[in-house]
């Protein structure tokens, strides 16, 4: 349960880094929050957490895009 706890954490910090980064206009941040919240998710999913809304899938659609996995 505390992986989970962590994980959750972890997700929504790097959800708002994200935002942040975009609305900020940093691009190179805008990579990293992205890059961590797909890595986040990879973890969830290997470890069987649904992660079902927990994230914004708007947010899932431009980290996608912005590792090139759209």
């Amino acid at each position: 349960m505390m992986f989970e706890t962590a994980l959750r954490e972890g997700i929504d910090r790097a959800q708002e880094g994200l935002r942040r980064a975009h609305r900020e206009g940093l691009p190179y941040e805008e990579a990293a929050h992205a890059a961590r919240l797909l890595d986040l998710q990879d973890r969830a999913r290997h470890a069987g957490i649904d992660t079902t809304g927990w994230v914004d899938p708007e947010l899932m659609t431009a980290a996608r895009a912005l590792a090139g996995d759209d």
